[in-house]
């Protein structure tokens, strides 16, 4: 036999209330609702509930016998209910996520395809732009989170987390000048024009202190984009120019664009999950995490 759940709520609302006419209006429904639901109810059971009298409701015998599991049943009910509302929040809802790299080839695209293939309802708002713009937008709450590269004395606002690490290196096209030297100098490196971030990017501060501090005059560059694009590297392969490439993009590249023996120049960069200090993690943005430290390992 079924219950309504609507009709076991308002019978313990009469139950607690102790009346009809305060019942209905607790609940927000007319007597006669109330009414019909509990005539339904004894019907089901068989056995009348209540007394009614012009003083109020009281349980009968078999009321009473019957409360109790009338309690356990809506108890479970809303149990389930807000079991589903966190199944259906994990599979869900809007993730907005921050990016240096568009490239396809990474853990943190690879983490979002996974989410999308799993969680038809999912929908994610992805910006790309730089390591301290997305810094921001996640400490003013525009973004959940970012994945951006740390680089020696960079600082971020947020809080952040380690996710891997990927070593970055002075690259040139395979047929380049200076792969024909036993050895290549920082002067070497000078003589030929860069694809080098903006001023303000932290890798570029870090190259120019590197040169400034050999005494050597910093990188002439010809192209700046704040990006490792698929269009910086099509330039690099079929060019003199030289630039910065974290070893995740040249194994893409490894047939045309070569890493060039310069120690000073070779480092590792760690990538890092930005958060707000007192987020609230979502379901979502804990999958997201957990997705990411998983390709890690």
């Amino acid at each position: 036999m079924s219950y309504s759940f609507n009709d076991i709520a308002y019978f313990l609302e009469v139950v607690r209330q102790g009346h009809l006419g305060r019942a209905a209006e607790s609940i927000g429904v007319t007597q006669p609702t109330i009414s019909k639901a509990l005539r339904r109810l004894e019907e089901a059971v068989g056995m009348p509930l209540l007394e009614r009298s012009s003083h109020g409701t009281r349980l009968t015998g078999n009321g009473e016998l019957f409360v109790e599991s009338a309690r356990r049943f809506h108890a479970q009910h809303v149990e389930m209910a807000r079991v589903a509302t966190e199944i259906r929040a994990q599979h869900q809802g809007l993730l907005r996520i921050g990016l240096t790299n568009s490239a396809g080839d990474t853990d943190a695209v690879r983490a979002l395809a996974d989410m999308v293939c799993s969680r038809p309802g999912l929908r994610i708002r992805l910006t790309i732009g730089k390591s301290d713009a997305l810094n921001d937008e996640v400490e003013q709450g525009a973004l959940d989170l970012a994945v951006v590269p740390s680089y020696p004395g960079a600082n971020f606002s947020c809080t952040h987390a380690r996710i891997g690490e990927d070593k970055v290196q002075v690259a040139a096209r395979t047929r380049h000048p200076l792969f024909q030297r036993a050895t290549v100098t920082l002067a070497d490196l000078s003589a030929y024009p860069w694809i080098l971030a903006s001023r303000a990017s932290a890798a570029r501060r870090l190259v120019t202190e590197i040169f400034e501090r050999e005494g050597v005059p910093p990188p002439q560059v010809a192209l700046e984009a704040d990006y490792t694009s698929g269009t910086a590297m099509g330039l690099l392969a079929s060019t003199d120019l030289l630039a910065l490439v974290p070893g995740s993009m040249l194994r893409g590249w490894a047939a045309q664009v070569a890493p060039l023996p310069v120690p000073q120049l070779a480092f590792q960069r760690t990538l890092v999950l930005l958060a707000q200090p007192r987020a609230s993690w979502s379901p979502l943005m804990t999958t997201f995490r957990d997705l990411l430290l998983a390709g890690r390992s």
